[in-house]
């Protein structure tokens, strides 16, 4: 099969699947899976579809006609709210439960607008605790556990991540003493610390950290090593690292030079 005619298909498939697969495309296009995943990439570039973790969505509800010029601008590689709670939910649910153990009744806790943030709402147990969001997700999560008092923190509103944030979102956090900081990020290195995929999130993100008198980080292991545009902070701004696993002794080392507690839930 030529190229644009695998380019058509796929353009295809997503209109009636709405998600593929690269393993099922490889199949269905009888084509290795290194072919299917080049083709994603170009009609990425063209602005056809956006790439998941394994496959690729349409970019809205109706994907474009391969046939049509489209004019291209750029767009940080945070992926939405609605793809990234469908993407390792075994893992948050985990490290969610690893969480609570640092959440006490009375504990003002604030919450980014991370999926992982979110999972651990949705297993907070009823009590008295005060949580502060810019999650329109995680305020849903909450609003029938009558116990908790929550404090939705406004801004600028993203339809793509389901959040608020910006200079009035940054300015409403500063104001406030928290207990506990729970947030998560779009990449972690060895010696590139922790980091966003855009200025906003990573100025909101220090902007917490800097009010908070602990701060926990919930980040899978599919985060490390990623290429991620803005710094957040270094190893030695947060408290604790709650992960599914770290990749060698080396990250362990480094991370623990900088007094952070590491939890790894795949490790026994």
């Amino acid at each position: 099969m030529l190229q644009t005619e695998r380019h058509q298909k796929i353009n295809e498939l997503l209109k009636t699947s709405g998600m593929l697969l690269v393993n099922d495309l490889a199949v269905m296009l009888n084509s290795s899976k290194e072919t299917i995943r080049r083709d994603l990439a170009v009609l990425e570039k063209k602005g056809y579809l956006q790439r998941t973790h394994g496959g690729a969505i349409p970019v809205t509800e109706q994907v474009k006609s391969i046939t049509m010029p489209v004019d291209l601008e750029y767009e940080e590689s945070g992926e939405a709210f609605r793809i990234r709670a469908n993407q390792n939910t075994d893992t948050k649910i985990k490290m969610a439960k690893k969480a609570l153990a640092f959440i006490e009744e009375g504990d003002i806790v604030l919450l980014d607008s991370s999926t992982s943030s979110w999972f651990l709402a949705r297993q907070l147990p009823d009590i008295e605790i005060t949580v502060l969001t810019t999650s329109l997700n995680t305020i849903h999560a909450l609003a029938s556990k009558s116990n908790i008092r929550v404090i939705g923190l406004g801004g600028e509103y993203s339809e793509k991540y389901e959040s608020f944030s910006g200079p009035l979102t940054e300015s409403v956090v500063k104001e406030f003493h928290i207990n506990k900081l729970f947030f998560s990020c779009h990449g972690i290195g060895l010696n590139t610390g922790i980091r966003e995929s855009n200025e906003n999130q990573a100025r909101l993100k220090q902007m917490m950290i800097s009010v908070a008198d602990k701060s926990i980080l919930l980040c899978d292991s599919t985060k490390i090593e990623r290429r991620s545009f803005c710094k957040v902070c270094d190893y030695n701004d947060i408290d604790v690292l709650i992960t599914d696993e770290l990749p060698s002794d080396e990250y362990r080392t480094e991370i623990g030079w900088n007094n952070v507690k590491i939890i790894e839930t795949n490790k026994k």
